[in-house]
């Protein structure tokens, strides 16, 4: 990797980047120090793992990871204008040139949004084995008073801090051209993708579609995938590893990059698929 690499780093790929090894190596494998890591952290606003999280997680005794929120438009600053004289007040925008501005602008997103997917590729990987985490405790980040947006909100409004996790190991069988063989997957369960929510808030993904469910990431002799789950399907997925019911799982997504790339959707089978 060279030291400009990380400057095309998507917000989703540098969350995972972060929360996944410390900084120090995360700078390491961009060739730049972790000063300059974290400072692209918080122009990006991604969270950053707490001073000790490291050392707790060694012993088992981390908080969860937070969720990534929205990026919080920050004001610009204020200048002094010089104030010209204006001979004519401009014509204000017919209301119809306004809503096909807005067509516009929904148009080029789902342009942005389509072209990734029809570009993906499929990994097929057998599922070996699982496990599941589980945390409970009191929110750090609990702020009632905290402006946020909707899909969010509820990280700071509830006092306590809930984490649930599934980890599926097993190995990949295609592409077979891959290097690193051995996988493993972590879905995390997130409340805002649950179906009442996301149709709720059908109208803010107009002009800005998501980018992607997940992450790759490569991590020492594998590739670990990380996941968002809705709340509402964790204990379905849960109850269905418990029971050896997923032996196999496609995952649709960008072709890796420098060991990292985003990942679309992906399936969990008892058979294999065809």
């Amino acid at each position: 990797m060279t030291s400009n690499d990380h400057q095309s780093l998507t917000r989703e790929e540098l969350y995972n980047l972060v929360w996944a090894k410390p900084m120090t190596e995360v700078g390491k494998d961009f060739q730049i120090s972790d000063r300059a890591m974290a400072k692209l952290c918080a122009r990006r606003q991604v969270p950053v793992p707490p001073r000790g999280y490291w050392a707790k997680k060694s012993v088992g005794k981390a908080s969860p990871r937070p969720p990534l929120p929205e990026i919080v438009k920050q004001p610009a600053p204020e200048r002094k204008v010089r104030i010209k004289p204006v001979r004519q007040a401009p014509e204000k925008p017919k209301q119809s040139s306004l809503f096909e501005e807005r067509n516009q602008t929904i148009k080029k997103a789902l342009k942005a949004f389509r072209k990734p997917l029809s570009e993906a590729v499929d990994y097929r990987i057998r599922i070996d084995r699982w496990r599941c985490d589980y945390s409970f405790g009191l929110n750090s980040s609990y702020d009632p008073l905290h402006r946020e947006t909707a899909m969010s909100s509820e990280f700071y409004e509830v006092p306590y801090s809930e984490y649930r996790g599934l980890v599926l190991y097993g190995a990949f069988l295609e592409p077979t051209q891959l290097k690193q063989r051995q996988f493993e997957a972590h879905l995390s369960q997130e409340p805002h993708l649950n179906k009442r929510i996301v149709e709720e808030n059908l109208h803010r993904y107009e002009e800005s579609p998501p980018r992607s469910v997940g992450a790759f990431l490569k991590h020492n002799h594998s590739i670990a995938a990380f996941l968002s789950i809705p709340e509402d399907a964790f204990s379905l997925v849960l109850q269905n590893a418990a029971a050896n019911k997923i032996n196999f799982m496609t995952i649709r997504g960008q072709k890796l990059r420098y060991g990292h790339g985003d990942i679309y959707r992906y399936y969990l089978w008892e058979e294999q698929d065809e």
